[in-house]
This record gives C-alpha cells, structure tokens and sequence, in this order.
C-alpha cells in the first residue's frame, strides 16, 4: 500500500509540469533536437549545423525562438524528432512529450517484469523516484527517457535468454549517447559473443541509417569541431557544478579562469587535467571489471546497474535529466534488500535526482566539493551496487589505469595565447560584439536560457557588419583543428593568420577606426563558453601603422 501511494503522488508531482511544458517547444534543449530533424527532412546539410551561425539559421527557419546548438551532440541525434520534422514546433514538441511519456510507462512495466520481482508500485515508484530528472527530460525534451526503456529492456532481454537481442537493445542508445560504451565491454567475451555482437549491431544501425540519407559531412564535422573537446570535458564551461562531474570538479578545484573560476584552490591546471583523467578512467575501469564479475554470475542486472552508474560517474557532464537512467542500478540494489533498507535507498535515489542537490552549488573557496554533491551521491551509487564485486585486485588496477590516464593527460592541450580581455565582458558566454556607434555591445542568454539578450556601453541598436573602406576584413575560419581568425585582403589572395590558439576564436568585428578586432574565444572556458576579446592589427589599414603589433602565439 505504501509504494502504491508513493508511485500515485509522484505521478501527481509530474503532472503538472507535464501539462505546462507539453507542447512548449521554446525550451533550448528542444531546440537541439528539432533543428537537425527538420533540416535533415528537406535534404538540407547536417553537418554545417556544427557551425552556430548556421544553426541559428536553421533554427529560425524551422519555425522556433530561442537559444540551441548541435553541440556536443552526435550525428545521429537528428533521427529523435525526424518523424515529427514536418509538424509545427509546438505540434512537434507535444508529439515528442507523448512519446516520453510513453517510454515512461514502458519502463515501468519492465521494470516490473524483472527477475527481481519488485511489482508493479514499487517499479513506478522507482522509475519516478527522481523528481527532478523526470521534469526536465520532459520539459527539455531530453531522449533519455527512451535510452532508460531500451536498457531496461535489454536487461529484461537477457534476463530470459535472448542475448541477441538483449545485446541489441543496449547497443542502440550507444550512436545517440555514447554512455552505454562500458556495457559494450561487459559483453567481450566468448561466451557472451551473441550479446556483443547484437551490441556492436544496436550501436551501429542508427549510424549507418544516418549516413545512407546525409552521408559522411555529419560525422566528419562532429569528429574535427566537437568529439576532441568531449574527451577533454571542455565544453560549455567545464568548472560548472550543473555537470556534476569528476572532471568539472578537478577544474573548479584547480584551474582558474577569471568569470567562471575566479576563486580555485589552488592554480594548478596541469594537475587538474590529471585528475580529470585519472578518476574518469580509473571509474570506468572499476566498472567494466566489476561489471564482468556481476555478469559471470548470471546478474545481468547487476551487471547492466554497475555499467550505467560507471558511466554517469565517469562522464565530463552529468545534468539531472541522466539521473533517468540509473533505474536499472537502483532496482539491482533495491533487490538486494528488505525493509527499511529499501525504503532508504529508494529515500537516496529520489533525493540524488532532486533540486536538493542544487542547495549547495554556490558554495566557493574551501567549501568548493559541497557543489558537487550530486558527483559524490553517484559515486556512492556505483560502488553500492558494484559493492559485492569488488576486491583489491579490480581496485589497485583501477587506480593503476587512472594514474595512466592522468599522466597521458599531463602534458596540456596546446597553445595559448595572452590577448588583452575585455574586461566589461563578464558572465558565462558573451558572443557576437558589435559596436553602437563608439560603444562595444555584445549578446549573451537570458537567465531564463530561452533568448539572446544585447549587453555593453552605450544604448542598443541592431548588430551590423564594420567593413574597411579598403575592402579588407577578418574572418573566422576553421583550420588545424580549431577556429582561427584570419585577415583578408583587400587584394584578392591577401591573407595572413592572426590567432594561432588550439581554442576556437570567432565573431570578430573591427573596431571603429580599423585597426583592431574584437572576437570572442572559449579559450580556458570550454567549447561554446566565449569571452571577449581584443587584439591590434596594425597592417589592416594604412592609418594603423603606428599600432602596437598584434599578440603572437607563445
């Protein structure tokens, strides 16, 4: 009777939020999804939305207001809202709300289904248990809760023999989100070949679908502007707490950048990228070999748990709306007891996936880890269900790999280089300067995360180009591996390079008189998180000849 009235008053808590953000497409995340799905539809380049101008692009064109972006995510992400790509965006977005909802009742009826036998209250309990994560995979829009049906499936699958297929359905989430890459690695074994081969399959066939209709450019892309960046974790400011991560947290502890870091421990970053590397290896090892023994017992439910939480407690970014996938490591622990017991890990599970655990985000100073409390509520997660599996053999190669890891990652990630920072610029992301006159302007999001909003000296007016009289101008363009800027003109075929960073340098517009640029670099910050910026550039024009030369690379 109890998890009877648990699971009806945490349907009722999501109602609400249901039937407010349903059919409300304006959410950026939605954005992030319908975009490439409705280019992809009319045969349009997919792999060009990598560029953000060319997103905002599309973006308008399919009809939505807002902020979105194509990064950090996969070529295959586009397929989610392909069959609704010809519908309105609010259409589109009340279509996809029922399909998560969908996916919500399917997970619960499987759930249900395991060999654990948790009945049907108890498994809607569980798979509502995070509040938070549910409300905003359902507002955002987020896929995640579609990943959850399919590995609960894919337990459910090899739980009554049919590894194929089981193999096949875990593997299928691997070519959206690449979280599901560990339980890949429970399977590679001889005796579990059907489950790795129908898992090498799953993680393919999106993949190769996409690839039929938009051919290699998605991928190319993907691999050269963002994949580099998503194994380093230096995307969209990689010191937030929002991210609860290993990684964000070495960095908020040992890196320091002056709006998104101002107040670290210690300024160490070389010390930071080893720590980064070395827990996010050192726990996805931990998770593989304590994953292998759970399945060479037959606890495939077990084993599936530990794969998921590894992975959520490895991974650079861990937002609320991943917490829906730890349903499966949660039900393996509750399995395993009775009482009160359960009633307190059912009590810790709906508290991790909670705003609880946004109380402490704004602590600083030598109270920086309490912001990473979801972090260490999934660590504790991983190793509780991982707990009957573990040894000092698993434990000491863990921490060997990770001190591998953390070395390899020791030397740094290339050049930097020192421009004078406009120092009016402050906040997450400032983008796209322009001038008003004499007066610097730039746009940044809203609080809200819905809209660009005009920022800097002087009153608003509207962005426009600042072209010299000579015809000579500066472009960002994407060389070596990064955005770099470059100087045009003004005879045809004039070009010299101006930044040389492996950060990416864009939005340049000169300055008033002409002899300088301002542009914005994620430089230090993370992919998509820009500062501004401003260098000289005496040999633009010929009234500059007397400017200070500009900054060159060190």
């Amino acid at each position: 009777m109890a998890w009877r009235l648990a699971a009806l008053l945490l349907a009722m808590v999501q109602l609400p939020v249901l039937l407010r953000t349903g059919a409300d497409p304006s959410q950026s995340d939605f954005a992030n999804y319908f975009t490439p799905a409705f280019v992809l539809s009319r045969g349009g380049d997919l792999g060009a939305l990598y560029d953000r101008d060319t997103f905002d692009r599309g973006l308008g064109q399919a009809g939505l207001r807002g902020l979105g972006s194509f990064i950090p995510h996969p070529p295959a992400n586009a397929l989610w809202l392909l069959p609704f790509a010809r519908q309105r965006p609010e259409v589109a977005k009340g279509l996809w709300s029922g399909v998560l909802v969908l996916a919500i009742a399917v997970t619960i009826l499987i759930v249900a289904r395991f060999r654990a036998g948790l009945g049907l209250a108890m498994a809607t309990a569980l798979v509502l248990a995070p509040t938070l994560a549910v409300r905003n995979s359902l507002a955002f829009g987020q896929p995640y809760l579609i990943l959850a049906a399919l590995l609960a499936l894919g337990v459910l699958s090899l739980e009554r023999g049919r590894e194929f297929l089981g193999g096949f359905l875990l593997g299928l989430g691997v070519s959206f989100k690449p979280y599901g890459l560990l339980i890949g690695a429970l399977f590679v074994d001889r005796e579990r070949r059907h489950a790795l081969g129908g898992f090498v399959l799953g993680a393919a066939v999106p993949s190769i679908f996409l690839w039929s209709i938009a051919g290699s450019g998605p991928f190319v892309e993907f691999s050269a502007k963002v994949l580099p960046w998503m194994l380093k974790g230096d995307i969209q400011d990689p010191f937030s707490p929002v991210w609860g991560s290993a990684t964000a947290l070495a960095n908020r502890l040992f890196r320091f950048e002056p709006d998104l870091n101002p107040l670290p421990w210690l300024v160490a970053p070389r010390f930071a990228r080893f720590c980064g590397a070395a827990a996010s290896a050192g726990l996805l090892a931990l998770g593989v070999m304590a994953g292998r023994k759970a399945i060479e017992s037959g606890g495939f439910l077990d084993a599936v748990g530990i794969g998921v939480a590894f992975a959520l407690a490895a991974s650079p970014f861990t937002a609320s709306y991943h917490l829906v996938l730890l349903v499966v490591p949660v039900a393996g622990l509750v399995a395993r007891h009775h009482g009160r017991s359960r009633v307190a890990l059912f009590l810790g599970f709906a508290l991790l996936g909670s705003t609880a655990m946004n109380v402490f985000r704004p602590a600083t100073g030598l109270l920086a880890p309490l912001a990473y409390a979801r972090f260490f509520g999934l660590l504790a997660l991983a190793l509780g269900v991982s707990w009957p599996f573990l040894n000092r053999r698993i434990g000491g190669l863990a921490i060997a790999t990770g001190a591998v890891a953390g070395l390899l990652a020791w030397p740094g990630s290339g050049e930097v280089e020192a421009w004078p920072r406009i120092e009016s610029a402050k906040g997450y992301t400032m983008m796209r300067p322009y001038f008003c006159g004499q007066a610097l302007r730039w746009m940044s999001p809203s609080l809200d995360g819905r809209r660009l909003e005009s920022h800097g000296a002087g009153d608003a007016c509207a962005p426009g180009e600042s072209p010299l009289s000579n015809g000579a101008k500066v472009v960002s363009r994407f060389t070596d591996g990064s955005w770099n800027l470059y100087r045009q003109g003004p005879a045809p075929g004039q070009e010299s390079r101006l930044t040389f960073s492996t950060a990416n340098e864009v939005d340049p517009v000169l300055t008033p008189d002409g002899c300088a640029v301002v542009f914005a670099s994620d430089q230090g910050r993370g992919l998509g998180s820009t500062a501004l910026y401003r260098i000289e550039v005496p040999d633009i024009s010929p009234e500059c000849a007397g400017s200070a030369r500009a900054s060159a690379p060190r």
